[in-house]
């Protein structure tokens, strides 16, 4: 999805670089051992491996595994291939239903369980509306957006419905990939999907993974670090020239944030679903009381930083409230 680019670890030769658009700077000094680092293009962005294991040939088979499953929740959920599963049920008509396999039921349910969680800041079944402004074309109206999805993976829609998972699919996939990487034994490790990452452990020689959140109106300057050795983050923002194709699914009016919002939350696919919604609403007193925020958007003085919760993510202290 346009709203996220990704997040890559400074290093080595590559200390004080910038990947062009990511969201996330890595702050890292050198480690005491190597990792095993493995980049992928895989659901619409690159995906970053960072791994520590004992064994390295373990450390090699978890990634393979873990980015094996990255490519078949592509492979079923994008709404960019029409051969997919989701793209196939969209394009059927009113009345359809559809069994689902189990990796894609799971992660519809998710994403539908969010948008009840969110009151519907957060809706996967705004695809039409996305397509639209994609498009260049104003979305027509949808009164009725209703879908189900009962206990045998079967799902059912009423009326024109879409289903786009591109906020909260691939953060949920970062769970699963991290779930693989724990199962092999692996010591510590990043997966960072197009600026939705998650980490655990951390580097040899190190207390936590040390993270820079990129500013949203100065791309090459860092905003604020977080040090983290467990959970995820995830960014939306106005990072691209021409904005960000967000749609309010209670309106489906286009979103201009002019700015960005990060949450931190224990599982990548919460964080995901969960700035998605924040970038529609960015007033983060509504969020869940486990998760923290920080929103930093343009007013007149410059760019204005609130933050909730925020301390849960071990944020260094080095700007808040209001900067040039």
């Amino acid at each position: 999805m346009d709203r996220r680019t990704f997040l890559h670890r400074l290093g080595g030769l590559m200390a004080g670089g910038w990947l062009a658009g990511s969201p996330f700077r890595l702050l890292a000094r050198a480690a005491e051992e190597t990792p095993l680092v493995r980049l992928y293009y895989v659901m619409g962005t690159i995906v970053r491996f960072e791994v520590y294991h004992p064994d390295r040939a373990a450390a090699r088979d978890a990634v393979r595994r873990a980015s094996a499953l990255l490519f078949e929740v592509h492979r079923q959920m994008s709404v960019q291939e029409s051969a997919s599963i989701l793209s196939r049920w969209n394009a059927s008509p009113s009345g359809a239903e559809l069994v689902l396999p189990e990796l894609t039921r799971r992660a519809v349910a998710e994403a539908l369980r969010w948008r009840a969680a969110t009151d519907g800041r957060f809706d996967p079944t705004v695809g039409a509306a996305v397509a639209a402004w994609q498009q260049g074309r104003t979305p027509v109206p949808q009164p009725e957006r209703q879908v189900e999805l009962d206990g045998d993976g079967r799902l059912r829609k009423w009326g024109p419905v879409a289903l786009d998972l591109g906020g909260s699919a691939k953060g949920w996939a970062v769970d699963q990939a991290v779930a693989v990487l724990r199962q092999a034994g692996c010591t510590a490790a990043l997966v960072n999907a197009g600026g939705d990452l998650r980490v655990f452990g951390a580097p040899p020689g190190r207390s936590a993974w040390t993270i820079g959140i990129r500013h949203p109106l100065r791309p090459d300057e860092v905003l604020t670090t977080v040090a983290l050795t467990e959970g995820a983050l995830a960014t939306s923002g106005d990072y691209e020239p021409d904005g960000s194709t967000l749609v309010d699914p209670r309106d489906l009016a286009r979103v201009r944030l002019d700015g960005s919002v990060t949450v931190w939350a224990p599982t990548c696919g919460a964080a995901d679903a969960l700035a998605t919604a924040l970038a529609v609403e960015p007033d983060p007193s509504w969020l869940p009381a486990s998760v923290g925020a920080l929103v930093a958007r343009r007013d007149a003085e410059g760019l204005r930083v609130q933050t909730c919760r925020w301390s849960l993510a071990a944020v260094s202290p080095d700007q808040t409230g209001r900067l040039p």
